[in-house]
Formats: structure tokens, C-alpha cells, sequence
């Protein structure tokens, strides 16, 4: 016969409650995953941070790149 007998229980015998190491081994288990999942959610928040801050950076180095080419043409004249 399998694991469950013909009224339908486990072949293990009835339920039993979990002791309160067990609970609380749970209760750790469930309050890493959740903190895992939230350091997930603000790591791919950081991710995006990164990549707005690297196109600012290369927006900078082309306006700069464009400031220096006018003021060596003559274009611009500094102050």
C-alpha cells in the first residue's frame, strides 16, 4: 500500500504539533527569506541608480568634450 492508508492518513500516525524549537526554526527560516527578498528588491533599485549615474557621467565627459573643442576652435571665450 502507499503512505496513506485507506482512511486516508498518513501511514505515520496522526498530527503532531511542532515543538518550539521547531516553530521558531520556521519563524527564523520565514524572516530570512523575507529579508532576503527585500535586499533583492534594493539591490535591483541600486542597480538602477548606478546605471542613471554612469549616463549622467557620460553626459558630462561629451558637453565637456564640446566645451573644449569650441574653446580651442575660438568659438567660446572664457571669462
Amino acid at each position: 500500500m502507499s503512505a496513506l492508508s485507506a482512511a486516508g492518513s498518513t501511514a505515520c500516525g496522526p498530527y503532531r504539533r511542532p515543538t518550539v524549537v521547531e516553530s521558531a526554526a520556521a519563524a527564523l527560516g520565514a524572516a530570512l527569506v523575507s529579508w532576503a527578498e527585500r535586499r533583492r528588491v534594493i539591490l535591483s533599485d541600486w542597480a538602477v541608480h548606478e546605471r542613471e549615474a554612469a549616463l549622467r557621467r557620460e553626459q558630462l565627459d561629451v558637453l565637456r568634450s564640446d566645451i573644449m573643442g569650441a574653446a580651442h576652435s575660438g568659438l567660446y571665450i572664457w571669462h
